[in-house]
Parts: C-alpha cells; sequence; structure tokens
C-alpha cells in the first residue's frame, strides 16, 4: 500500500466492511484483506469484490455527471483470481460513456498489479 492513501467516507456498509481508502491523485479505492473479509476458502468473499466495485464505479461515475447522480442498474463480476489475506487491493475504474439516461463503466481490482476482478456496470442517470 502506498502512504497516498487516505480514508474514505464510504457509507455505513462500506464502513463496516472497510476501511476503504481512495488515492486523490487518480481516485484508486483501495482495501487491505483482513481475516474477516475471507470466504470457507480462506480466500476475499466475491461480494467484498463486488462491493468494492460497486462503489469505485458509483464513485466514478458520479464524479464524471457532476451535477447529477447516478445508480447502480447491473454490475456485473468475472473472478480472475484467488486474494489473500494481507493483500492490498486496487480499484480502477474508467468511465466509458455517460449518456442521457445510462453511464457504462469498467471495473478492474488488481493486487500488485495483477488483475483479479474484472467488473463492468451500467448506472442509471437521475434527474
Amino acid at each position: 500500500m502506498s502512504d497516498d492513501f487516505e480514508p474514505l467516507d464510504a457509507g455505513p456498509y462500506l464502513d463496516h466492511v472497510g476501511p476503504l481508502l481512495r488515492r486523490e491523485s487518480d481516485g484508486v479505492i483501495g482495501l487491505r484483506i483482513e481475516h474477516r473479509h475471507l470466504n470457507a476458502a480462506g480466500k476475499a468473499h466475491g461480494g467484498l469484490h463486488a462491493s468494492i466495485a460497486d462503489h469505485a464505479i458509483g464513485r466514478a461515475v458520479n464524479e464524471a455527471l457532476e451535477d447529477a447522480g447516478a445508480v447502480t442498474v447491473s454490475l456485473t463480476t468475472d473472478y480472475l483470481g484467488g486474494v489473500d489475506e494481507g493483500d492490498f487491493v486496487e480499484a480502477r475504474t474508467e468511465v466509458d460513456r455517460l449518456g442521457g439516461s445510462l453511464a457504462f463503466a469498467d471495473c478492474a481490482i488488481s493486487v500488485d498489479g495483477h488483475d483479479r476482478v474484472r467488473a463492468r456496470a451500467v448506472f442509471a442517470v437521475l434527474g
């Protein structure tokens, strides 16, 4: 983990599973995987990854929209490899398209530069 990550106010649910961190320079979301994040196989739970991806994508879409908000319509996750206790995951998001009523974005969750999860989401633009 880099020293340039700062605690992020991500709301009550993600504060419970976090704390999530954010690097201001590029908006990357980070989390150190703890024992409480593990599934029965000893790897970080897939639902945790989906929550991180949903938050990272939602934050990026809402920042890109500036004056309007957005909510998740669909989230697709592909699990490419396991994440171990002690790993620091980083979620990088790219907003592909902002339309009048929908926004499309991708997120890669990686450990040491190796993708472990890829997610794609569609968000409904509010207002």
